[in-house]
């Protein structure tokens, strides 16, 4: 009789972790709009690298540490419902001409909207693009919603 009774409290832990497991998983409609969210963070991003007068500014922005360019492009750019953080990072070897003394992976330039807005870890876009000068450097772009 003993061992029905531990049966069944066995089998009620059982389903008590199932459901919390469960309840705690997120929501496929959360999971897709996440998925949203960033494919739009990497088709900007894209778009961004492609247009030449934005690479242009962000060259100025990188070498003179004035992102205010740079910024009115994105905020043009990346519709007001969404939070951003655009960051430039060095992924190159060598650093641009205007900043030799620059090191792998250094923060070259950030803007973001609303100001001092941090990165995120949640839809985050990475692309890399070249310099006029040929400096390879990454972008990265978080999106978020207020």
């Amino acid at each position: 009789m003993k061992w029905v009774i531990e049966l069944g409290l066995s089998a009620m832990v059982v389903g008590l972790v199932f459901y919390v497991v469960s309840a705690a998983a997120p929501a496929p409609a959360y999971i897709a709009a996440e998925r949203e969210v960033t494919a739009n963070a990497y088709f900007i991003l894209l778009r961004l690298t492609a247009d030449p007068h934005f690479m242009s500014a962000l060259e100025r922005a990188v070498c003179q540490n004035d992102t205010k360019a740079v910024a009115a492009m994105l905020n043009a750019t990346i519709p007001v419902r969404y939070y951003y953080n655009f960051t430039v990072y060095l992924d190159d070897e060598r650093p641009p001409s205007c900043l030799a003394c620059a090191k792998w992976s250094q923060r070259l330039a950030t803007a973001s909207r609303p100001r001092g807005l941090p990165q995120s870890g949640a839809s985050v876009a990475a692309v890399s693009a070249l310099l006029s000068d040929g400096t390879r450097v990454r972008l990265t772009l978080s999106l978020d919603r207020p």
